[in-house]
């Protein structure tokens, strides 16, 4: 029993940590492809605007998809120059990943202009907020394609299985998960702002 306590302190010692570098072992671009599925802010976001999209069907896709694209490669050479974290980006994207769920939620008829610019902004603050630092231009440069790549990969794949349902349980649910990211973005909000005061 005493040698298991002296475990202890060597366990609870907390080891270092580094915001939006790769993980060891498995390379930059696959560690920079898991990026998205690991910052919860990009991912609820990610989420909630496939949902959006996926929900409107094939011509918001078509619309949707390169306007994202385009965003988050510029969000991506952003992040190449100045790659510290966008202090407002976890906001900015709470806030939309909010938004597109209630707009799942209440499955209310959309301006197509709205569908080019939501994802124009989650792709940009998510681009941006994926930077790398301490690594050689060769290894950023793996990241960074790494998590271009995760991020639309979770984009399309929850696009796409928000546009199968065809009978009206499975649309209803799919607003429901909806509304659990709108819910789960304004809980995660007012945690932050109650920090703050």
């Amino acid at each position: 029993m005493p040698r298991l306590l002296l475990w202890v302190p060597i366990l609870l010692a907390p080891s270092a940590a580094f915001a939006h570098s790769p993980m060891p072992g498995i390379g930059y671009f696959y560690s920079g492809i898991l990026h998205p599925l690991l910052v919860p802010s990009h991912l609820l976001a990610l989420v909630a605007l496939g949902l959006l999209i996926g929900q409107r069907g094939l011509q918001a896709m078509r619309l949707a998809y390169p306007c994202f694209l385009v965003a988050l490669l510029v969000g991506l050479a952003y992040a190449g120059y100045a790659p510290e974290s966008i202090s407002i980006a976890e906001t900015l994207l709470l806030v939309a990943a909010g938004g597109c769920g209630l707009l799942v939620a209440s499955n209310l008829a959309l301006p197509s202009a709205l569908l080019a610019m939501l994802p124009v902004v989650a792709a940009f603050v998510i681009g941006a907020d994926s930077g790398v630092t301490d690594l050689e231009r060769r290894e950023t440069f793996g990241a960074m394609l790494g998590a271009g790549t995760g991020t639309c990969i979770v984009l399309i794949a929850v696009a796409a299985v928000a546009e199968l349902p065809r009978r009206d349980w499975q649309k209803i649910l799919v607003r429901v998960f909806g509304s659990w990211c709108a819910a789960s973005a304004a809980l995660v909000l007012a945690l932050a702002l109650r920090g703050l005061t």
